[in-house]
C-alpha cells in the first residue's frame, strides 16, 4: 500500500468514526484529493481535513479548493431537499406514499448528513403508483427548471434543471429471471410490508426497512462494481448502514437473501474491506470470514483502479458519442472488458452476469434490427 493509500484511508476512517488519524509523515493534501474525488468522498475528507492541527493543514491553495467543494455539495443538497419535499408533499397529497432510496436515506446515516456526496433524487412509488405519480411529479410547481424526460424500464427520470430525480416501479433492474423471481420477494418485504418512517432535518420521510437498507445499499455497490465501477464512497454506505442497524438486524433474513442472490462470497469479500481499511468493527460485520482476503486483496486493486464509475476508464472515454451500429459494437465490446475486469475477483458471479446480460443484449440487438 502505497503512502497516499495510507493516508487516505487513515482520513477517511477518521471521518467515519471520530478517530484520530495517522499524520506521523506530511499529508500530500494534493494526492489525497485527487484519490478522494476518483472514490467520490473529496467533500468527507475536506471537512476532516479542517479538523487536523495547524501542522497538518493543507496550503492556502488546497484549503480554498476544500471549501469550495464543501460549500458547492452543501448548496447542492439544499436545493435536493427542497425539491425533494415538494415531490413527497405532492404524491402524498394525492394518496401516494414515497419511499426515499439511497441519497438522503444514507446521508443521515454519517456522523454529518451533509458531507455526503450523491447526484440523483431516488423515490420508489411501486408498480401500482407508478403512472399517477409520474404524472403527478411532470406538474410539480416551485419554479423548476425542467429538463429531459425519460423512461429507462425500471425507473422514470426527470430533470429540475441540474437536479435529476428518479421515480422507480422497481429498486433495481435484475437480469436473470430466477434472481428477479427472488428479489421481487426481498423488495416487497423491504418496500411494502416493513418501513420505516424517519425525520431528516425537520421533515418525516418514509424509507425502507432495516434490512433492506443493508442488503440493498450492498448490491447496489455490487451492481456498481459489475457495470460502471465502484467507489470507496458505496463501500463506505454499506458500512455505515451496518453500523448505524447494529443489533437491529434479522441476521437469518438478511442470510437468506444474500444466499439466495448468490452473494455471500462478494458480501464476505466487501466486509472484509470494510473491517480492515474503513475501520468498521468486526463485530458489527454479519457473516464475517477472514478466509476470503485474497479475494478481498484482489477486490481493493480492482477499486482502487476503478474508482467512482470507472471515471479514468480509457474505454469508457472511447465511447462513440453518436448512436448507430459503432456505439452497438462499442456496447458489445464493452460485455467482454467488464467480464476480465469481474472475472479477475469473482469468476463464476462474472460467468452468470455475462451470460444474463448477453442474452439479454442480443435480445435486444435482434429485436431492433
Amino acid at each position: 500500500m502505497s503512502t497516499t493509500e495510507k493516508q487516505y484511508f487513515s482520513l477517511l476512517r477518521a471521518a467515519l468514526w471520530g478517530t484520530p488519524a495517522d499524520t506521523t509523515e506530511a499529508i500530500d493534501w494534493e494526492a489525497v484529493m485527487r484519490m478522494a474525488q476518483h472514490h467520490g468522498n473529496n467533500v468527507l475528507l475536506s471537512d476532516m481535513a479542517f479538523r487536523l492541527d495547524e501542522v497538518n493543514q493543507p496550503s492556502p491553495q488546497w484549503a480554498a479548493w476544500m471549501r469550495n467543494e464543501m460549500r458547492g455539495n452543501l448548496m447542492h443538497q439544499l436545493q435536493q431537499k427542497q425539491i425533494m419535499v415538494s415531490a413527497v408533499t405532492a404524491l402524498r397529497e394525492n394518496g401516494i406514499e414515497p419511499v426515499v432510496l439511497k441519497g438522503f436515506s444514507l446521508a443521515m446515516l454519517y456522523p454529518n448528513p451533509n458531507l455526503r456526496q450523491f447526484g440523483d433524487i431516488d423515490i420508489y412509488v411501486g408498480l401500482d403508483h407508478f403512472h399517477e405519480a409520474c404524472a403527478v411529479l411532470r406538474q410539480l410547481s416551485g419554479g423548476y427548471n425542467w429538463g429531459k424526460e425519460a423512461d429507462s424500464g425500471h425507473q422514470y427520470n426527470i430533470e429540475f434543471g441540474q437536479y435529476p430525480m428518479e421515480i422507480h416501479r422497481v429498486s433495481a433492474d435484475v437480469e436473470n429471471p430466477k434472481e428477479q423471481a427472488f428479489y421481487a420477494n426481498i423488495e416487497h418485504d423491504g418496500l411494502c410490508q416493513h418501513l420505516q418512517r424517519v425525520c431528516y432535518e425537520g421533515f418525516e420521510i418514509t424509507i425502507p426497512s432495516k434490512e433492506f437498507m443493508v442488503f440493498y445499499t450492498f448490491y447496489h455497490t455490487w451492481h456498481h462494481f459489475m457495470t460502471s465501477g465502484v467507489g470507496w464512497r458505496q463501500v463506505t454506505d454499506t458500512a455505515m448502514t451496518l453500523h448505524a442497524y447494529h443489533g437491529k438486524l434479522d441476521l437469518e433474513k438478511l442470510r437468506v437473501w444474500l444466499t439466495g442472490m448468490h452473494l455471500m462470497k462478494p458480501w464476505q469479500a466487501f466486509g472484509y474491506l470494510m473491517v480492515e481499511q474503513l475501520g468498521l468493527p468486526q463485530a458489527e460485520l454479519p457473516f464475517y470470514d477472514i478466509s476470503c482476503r485474497r479475494t478481498a486483496r484482489k477486490l481493493y486493486s480492482r477499486i482502487m483502479e476503478a474508482g467512482n464509475f470507472r471515471r479514468d476508464s480509457r474505454f469508457k472515454q472511447s465511447k462513440p458519442q453518436q448512436a448507430g451500429m459503432g456505439r452497438k459494437m462499442h456496447a458489445f465490446a464493452g460485455l467482454f472488458v467488464d467480464f476480465v475486469y469481474q472475472a479477475k475477483v469473482f469468476p463464476a458471479a462474472a460467468g452468470r452476469e455475462f451470460c444474463s446480460v448477453l442474452k439479454l443484449s442480443l435480445r435486444k440487438f435482434f429485436k431492433n434490427n
